[in-house]
């Protein structure tokens, strides 16, 4: 298989391929390898291939639905036994003990893990910039950030390395990477991905791991494959009605759409993306659907200090097992400022303090709860603003503070964030694209549950799509496919 024809197809467009025996994934992952050494050193998204798992793939189809799939988790314990260094010094030669239920179900559908993608170091800051293994750069042009912390994986399939990877959210992680390089970001509702073995949900109930993609169809697949809860899990979420794959075959009709585009944080939104909110809420209008301008009430600065006490609380909490386990100091030598800022806060963070930020986070999710039981969708910008610059909001950068970390997330997570604290499920979709061809994502977010809803409309917005390929359309300069141009 050519590389042109692979980065053709979404996941399950090879899917079929390899279950017919037109291609094997001992091909793939060979168009795979191909790839990363084709365009990685001008993006760094990828931080590693396992050798030994592409010398076993193998040459016929394995498990369906996916029949052998090769794919890239994130630098993060996911697999059992594979590094998982969240992109920092402290974390070197540091291995995954368990594999992830999530992921172990994503295996067992045929997916098989073959590297790993660059994260921003512990997932906490919105740019994909590390002292470890240095900047991930934008495939729609390398002057860029791909945001974070699932960056890596976000540029490895804008750029057609992957049909698409592993990532996880916790403030916006799977979304506005998927903004920024103009492919599919779901963060689904809370409890829909187990965080077993290691929790029911981690960070307190705010992360969550799921997949970027190319295909709303490949979103849904990967969904029907691993949501659920495990054996133990404190609390289950209710079972969809019907597969996600289903799902997405029946177009809404009249649903009601609140529009927002105005900051909750007061950061200022790029007007172009302003434009590309507004263009769409008329699409969906056209559609048939309600759309009205109207925004959640709350209280966004103690939400904001809640977010502070809640993320720097399960720093301070988690950074001191690893270190003692890898034997290192956690200072300057080890962490960049970003993440040292906050792990310095989360020691002054008391229990009461902690309790208090829950409190809080209680409260603006009934809040926010309220307001969508007016509406089927909620519509807002991803991000605030276009992909920035390679080093703007460097995390290294000295002298940051606590509250530096989080004016730097402010660009990237202002519209984000508040769904990890409500846990309601997110997907942003690359609805959008700025005069100077750097793509927009727009944020989409249902009640409780609604991850049907999400998808059925994504995939009336992605379209019919020509040809057999079934993935979203754009493509970014630097790409796979367009290798024998550059």
């Amino acid at each position: 298989m050519r590389l042109d024809e692979y980065a053709a197809y979404d996941g399950i467009g090879l899917a079929t391929l390899l279950a017919k025996g037109e291609v094997t994934p001992h091909d793939l992952g060979r168009c795979v390898t191909e790839g990363v050494a084709a365009l990685n050193p001008q993006l760094n998204a990828v931080v590693e291939l396992y050798e030994d798992a592409i010398a076993v793939l193998p040459h016929a189809a394995g498990a369906a639905p996916f029949h052998g799939l090769p794919t890239l988790t994130k630098d993060f314990p996911i697999e059992a036994g594979r590094p998982a260094e969240f992109g920092s010094r402290l974390a070197m030669g540091h291995r995954a003990r368990h594999d992830a239920v999530f992921w172990s179900r994503l295996r067992a559908g045929g997916l098989l893990n073959i590297g790993r993608t660059a994260s921003s170091e512990f997932g906490i800051a919105a740019a994909t910039e590390t002292r470890l293994y240095g900047a991930t750069r934008n495939p729609w042009d390398r002057t860029r950030g791909v945001a974070g912390s699932s960056g890596g994986a976000a540029a490895a399939v804008a750029a057609g390395m992957v049909p698409f990877a592993q990532g996880s959210d916790g403030g916006g992680s799977i979304r506005t990477p998927a903004s920024f390089c103009g492919v599919i970001g779901l963060k689904p509702s809370r409890g829909r991905i187990t965080g077993s073995p290691g929790a029911n949900a981690p960070l307190l109930g705010i992360a969550i791991a799921f997949m970027l993609t190319r295909s709303v169809r490949d979103t849904a697949l990967l969904l029907d494959l691993c949501h659920g809860p495990d054996a133990g899990d404190g609390y289950e979420i209710t079972r969809p009605a019907m597969p996600y794959t289903r799902a997405i075959e029946r177009a809404p009709s009249g649903l009601r759409v609140a529009l927002c585009t105005t900051s909750w944080s007061g950061y200022p939104v790029d007007p172009e993306i302003i434009a590309a909110v507004e263009a769409t809420g008329r699409q969906l209008q056209s559609l048939g659907h309600h759309v009205e301008t109207a925004s959640p009430d709350f209280d966004y600065e103690p939400y904001l200090a809640a977010q502070k006490v809640i993320w720097a609380a399960e720093n301070a909490a988690s950074l001191p097992a690893l270190a003692r386990i890898l034997g290192r100091p956690i200072d300057e030598t080890t962490l960049g400022s970003t993440v040292l800022a906050l792990h310095r806060y989360g020691l002054t963070v008391s229990g009461a303090q902690l309790v208090d930020a829950l409190e809080v986070y209680d409260t603006v999710t009934r809040q926010v709860g309220r307001f969508m039981s007016g509406y089927d969708l909620l519509l807002t910008p991803t991000c605030a603003a276009l992909p920035e610059e390679i080093g703007t909001y460097d995390p290294s950068r000295p002298g940051l503070t606590v509250d530096d970390v989080f004016a730097d997330l402010a660009p990237k997570e202002t519209f984000s964030a508040l769904f990890n604290a409500t846990g309601l499920p997110a997907i942003s979709l690359p609805l959008g694209q700025s005069v100077s061809g750097l793509p927009i994502g727009l944020q989409f977010i249902a009640n409780f549950g609604g991850e049907d809803i999400l998808l059925a409309l994504a995939r009336v917005l992605e379209g019919d799509l020509a040809g057999k390929s079934g993935a979203w359309p754009a493509r970014p300069p630097l790409h796979v496919g367009n290798l024998s141009r550059i």
